[in-house]
């Protein structure tokens, strides 16, 4: 019997592969909701504020008094400002939403499918380096999480290659519905060094009470940059994707990759 080789089929996809990166990076700059990333995912006023607060606290409220408890209260803020806003860093640095950002991306457009990473890639090897784990919403809740701990070679193992063909026929079903559900968020090491250093600072019992909401603030907004803020972004990202990819399959693919 003989067997019919599709090879319209095959450049496609070689097409496709060729063009992949371009795509993502057009997605990324001409896209009207991720123009600037700086101010739609992350916005820094609120990091700001706080730096700003735990300076006029340390300012106006330790300074005053004298005392073994004040000097011990400057010490702790002092020693915690130190560590993430000296050498040109700043708490958004510090909390490393950039990294944050870049390797959801990469990772959630693996598992629709619509792009690829080498276990070989440097990329992979810097993934596994400093991702720290991952946040697990629960019926695609943005508040409602399980929280792992692990490397991205351990999701790999317990999620990503685990049933990897009925993963992946639930991920086409859901887009073919319009639905880009992201079921996690992968934090960093960075991400979570700082969190613990915030929790810390919010729990201490030298700290008035002023200094501990403003450390409460900061890990809110850190809640609802990633679980709310980024998560949106990122189910907005696969659409536009999916959406390009999908007009690949059309006459509109020759119009598309002659941007490139």
């Amino acid at each position: 019997m003989t067997k019919v080789v599709d090879n319209s089929k095959k450049d496609y996809h070689c097409k496709l592969a060729a063009n992949m990166n371009n795509l993502l990076d057009f997605l990324k700059n001409n896209s009207s909701w991720i123009k600037d990333i700086s101010t739609i995912i992350f916005t820094g006023t609120g990091t700001l504020i706080a730096i700003l607060s735990y300076r006029r606290a340390k300012s106006t409220i330790f300074q005053p008094k004298r005392t073994e408890v004040a000097k011990i209260q400057a010490q702790i803020l002092t020693d915690f400002l130190t560590t993430f806003t000296t050498d040109g860093n700043s708490l958004d640095r510090s909390i490393d939403y950039l990294n944050i950002f870049m390797y959801n991306v990469d990772i959630i457009l693996r598992d629709y499918n619509l792009s690829d990473i080498e276990k070989i890639s440097e990329k992979y090897a810097e993934y596994e380096q400093n991702i720290a784990g991952w946040f697990q919403f629960l019926e695609n809740e943005d508040y409602k999480f399980i929280l792992v701990e692990g490397s991205i070679k351990d999701y790999d193992r317990l999620i990503f290659e685990s049933n990897h063909r009925e993963r992946q026929k639930y991920y086409e079903r859901d887009a073919k519905k319009g639905i880009f559900d992201v079921h996690r968020i992968f934090f960093t090491k960075k991400y979570s060094q700082f969190h613990e250093k915030l929790r810390d600072l919010s729990n201490n019992p030298f700290l008035p009470n002023e200094i501990q909401k403003v450390a409460n603030q900061i890990g809110e907004n850190m809640t609802v940059n990633l679980h709310y803020k980024l998560k949106s972004i990122l189910s907005k990202l696969i659409e536009e994707t999916y959406k390009a990819l999908n007009d690949t399959e059309t006459s509109d693919y020759e119009v598309l990759s002659e941007t490139f």
